[in-house]
């Protein structure tokens, strides 16, 4: 229906729809950082693994620097966003300063499961790239790129930022 002055007259829910629309579609991806810790490979046992022989997950992701290694330090991080998949080339990009080494360090950690939004997830320095149990993290930036190496979310800790 056209008014006298040239206005369009729009159903409420009409416009509610579209500002809900536009929210979800330019909706950023940010990370929430729960816990920095270093895990045993016992840590991460469950009773289903015992009778599958596989590695059992539940709602949460491991994303680890070391495929066949659990032992190891682990961000255990959660990825807000409304999209429901990621990028299957996606990764991550960890950049951190130890106690053990004051030199800057940057390890990339591929994503086996795109389906990361919502979920816990633990980003870890497995293997090699973690020897040490009694080491320390001093600071951090964790990066979720895609695969040109554009930034989709990251984070970081004070420290990293100083």
């Amino acid at each position: 229906m056209i008014l006298s002055r040239g206005y369009v007259k729009i159903p409420a829910f009409l416009v509610f729809f579209f500002l809900g629309l536009s929210s979800w579609l330019f909706a950023e991806v940010g990370l929430e950082v729960r816990n920095t810790s270093y895990f045993s490979a016992r840590d991460f046992k469950r009773i289903p693994e015992f009778f599958t022989g596989q590695e059992y997950e539940g709602s949460k992701v491991y994303c680890r620097s070391n495929q066949s290694e659990r032992q190891g330090f682990y961000f255990v991080v959660k990825v807000n966003s409304s999209s429901t998949d990621l990028s299957v080339d996606a990764y991550w990009k960890l950049d951190l300063i130890t106690s053990i080494n004051p030199a800057a360090q940057s390890i990339k950690i591929p994503i086996n499961n795109p389906k990361i939004f919502g979920k816990e997830i633990f980003i870890g320095l497995t293997g090699n790239d973690w020897p040490d149990p009694s080491a320390q993290v001093l600071a951090w930036r964790l990066s979720l790129l895609c695969t040109e190496g554009s930034i989709i979310a990251k984070k970081q800790s004070f420290l990293w930022s100083k």
